[in-house]
């Protein structure tokens, strides 16, 4: 039988993050963690939390939490004792979680007796459909961080998109949403973290004690152990250098340069070739994930459809241990990604529904909604599509295999006219790469090195993850058939077999807006507060605004700004007033986007009819 191909499967290219999390009806509930174990770190109020009906059950949305994709950050033992740099609280005490933006969870014995929050797990790196790949002994290879260590605290989907919103002191928890944490500012308090571990002989002490605790504790094994640190917070300095080195401006909460580390990954740190590097200095929002694996193409410019590939893609770029740089050529393409994990995943995602608006949020003005109704149909719906009265979206024509999927609209950049720096980013070819030992494996056009010296990093992507499926698909005993071969690719045809070419990429995506109410800050790269904002012109809109609060703005559907708690300013130009490259929060302006015909003739959108709009959304 057949085995799977990447060339032919995998269409290019197919970029970043993938997945959501569950709803289990419109009632206030308790965490299921605090049944089984109770964590007095975390208060009733923390715990408890309202779910919107979703698709999952609770039992599916747990398990999506939960479920490991082969990401490996940290040892599992260090991450348990890492203290904060200042101080003697640990790392991911709940209020430092909160801190960065993540979700707390309390202790469950058996599925999460250190209460992880949302989206961090442990994963093991012996499992059975990759024990044919290496030996324990040859982790090493390429990477500092590998010693005896088998378990790793790793990265879910679940942790970049899973949301929570607060409404009158109840707490909404948002499967699928962006979430408001800070990833940047997590990953250099960790890097600090370590380096006070080292640097201050108490905290190595307390620290060592802990992780050596089961090894037997000595002086010398603390000793081993600080030389393993150092080494390692030494590789988390090269990642922090590479990707944000060079980035003059703070992501701050709710976004992430998440191609950009990707890329980086892919490039420079596989390839173990640092000058392919470039700032990370595009961050956008986390995507909204609810219908994604029913869309034509995905990612803010529409860059990927193959289900698989994005997802392997995804977990590369976060800490997913993979071996490219070596001269052995049966590790090549080793990783710790896990194909069967991820397709459960995916599997899952695609009952993921937009939450519906309703209790305990006020109640939709159902005459103002319809005029917003018959504005959304004269201005919005040719890009941003709606359900027909049969609850389907409109479906591109079916593939050779007989499937449909929910159409996009790709929108130019210059008629969007929205920040470019994303979607430039990904085609500069100035950004182009030394492939260094993946030449021969890109296709023909980029194999000599006279005529081609550097090539488009998406073409690395592809190669690179291409060959980690194939490696790891080839290990399973029974092969897999070709029915289970294309689940895995979610039945995307490449251009070749009849599949569509990936859309124009000097564009971003305007995909359905169900579900938008619960999805600020708005734009792919979340430069503007709220819906109300969205559509006055642009040159009307507010320069800069706090991000980091959850409470909900029911009226112009945006976070109300808080400088208490979580808080960082975001601005979209200087102190000179000019833009800010990445956070730019122009476009989508003028005709249609926030201009309505009337006699033949543009004129803005009266206040009433925005929020006549923004009321009809909410029904979306």
């Amino acid at each position: 039988m057949k085995l799977f191909n990447s060339k032919k499967y995998l269409a290019l290219p197919f970029l970043i993050l993938s997945v959501g999390l569950y709803g289990c009806g419109n009632d206030k509930v308790v965490d299921s963690d605090t049944t089984e174990v109770t964590d007095p770190n975390v208060s009733n109020e923390q715990n408890e939390y309202i779910t919107l009906e979703q698709g999952w059950s609770k039992e599916e949305g747990m398990d999506f939490y939960r479920t490991s994709q082969g990401s490996q950050l940290m040892p599992y033992s260090w991450f348990l004792a890492l203290e904060q740099a200042d101080n003697d609280s640990l790392f991911r005490d709940n209020a430092h979680v909160k801190q960065l933006g993540y979700i707390p969870q309390a202790k469950t014995a058996g599925t999460n007796p250190d209460g992880l929050p949302i989206g961090f797990v442990k994963d093991d790196n012996m499992e059975a459909f990759l024990s044919s790949a290496l030996s324990a002994k040859r982790l090493s290879s390429g990477d500092k961080r590998y010693t005896e260590y088998k378990e790793w605290l790793g990265l879910t989907c679940a942790a970049c998109h899973t949301s929570e919103i607060t409404y009158n002191d109840q707490t909404l928890r948002i499967d699928g949403g962006p979430p408001m944490s800070d990833f940047q500012t997590m990953i250099k308090m960790m890097s600090k973290a370590l380096t006070s571990t080292t640097a201050d002989d108490n905290k190595l002490a307390r620290f060592a004690k802990n992780v050596l605790a089961e090894g037997g504790y000595n002086e010398t094994e603390q000793q081993r152990l600080k030389t393993e640190i150092i080494a390692y917070t030494d590789w988390l300095n090269n990642y922090i250098q590479i990707n944000y080195d060079g980035v003059a401006t703070p992501y701050g909460y709710g976004r992430l340069d998440a191609f950009g580390a990707i890329l980086n990954r892919v490039t420079a740190s596989f390839t173990g070739i640092e000058d392919n590097a470039t700032p990370a200095n595009a961050p956008v929002s986390y995507p909204f994930l609810w219908n994604t694996s029913q869309l034509s193409w995905v990612q803010w410019n529409g860059s990927a459809n193959n289900h698989i590939g994005r997802n392997v893609g995804e977990v590369s770029g976060v800490f997913a241990h993979t071996i490219v740089n070596t001269t052995n050529d049966d590790e090549r393409f080793y990783s710790s990604a896990k194909i069967v994990n991820l397709d459960h995943l995916e599997q899952l995602m695609s009952k993921l529904d937009s939450p519906k608006w309703g209790a305990p949020l006020p109640a939709i003005d159902d005459a103002k909604a319809a005029k917003g109704k018959a504005l959304y149909a004269a201005n919005c719906v040719m890009c941003h599509s709606v359900r027909d009265e049969k609850g389907e979206f409109p479906m591109t024509d079916p593939n050779p295999l007989g499937k449909q999927f929910i159409q996009i609209h790709m929108t130019k950049l210059e008629k969007i006219g929205t920040d470019p720096l994303m979607a430039m980013n990904f085609v500069n070819p100035a950004l182009n790469v030394d492939p260094g030992v993946m030449r021969s494996y890109l296709p023909k056009q980029y194999q000599d090195a006279d005529k081609t010296p550097k090539v488009p990093r998406g073409e690395m992507l592809t190669a690179i993850v291409g060959n980690v499926i194939q490696k790891n698909i080839a290990a399973f005993n029974p092969p897999l058939d070709q029915q289970q071969l294309m689940e895995l690719t979610g039945y995307h045809l490449p251009p070749e077999k009849g599949g569509a070419s990936p859309p124009n990429l000097v564009a971003y995506k305007a995909r359905p807006l169900n579900g938008i109410w619960a999805t600020a800050p708005y734009l792919h790269n979340g430069s503007v507060s709220s819906l109300y904002q969205l559509l006055l012109p642009d040159t009307e809109r507010e320069k800069s605004f706090y991000v980091g609060s959850q409470e909900l703005n029911t009226e112009q559907v945006g976070f109300k700004p808080n400088q208490d708690g979580n808080s960082f300013l975001f601005n979209t130009v200087n102190e000179k007033g000019d833009p800010i490259p990445g956070n730019s929060n122009a476009g989508h302006s003028g005709k249609y986007y926030t201009q309505i015909r009337e006699n033949n003739e543009w004129r803005d959108y009266t206040s009433e009819e925005r929020y006549q709009l923004i009321e009809y959304m909410k029904t979306l």
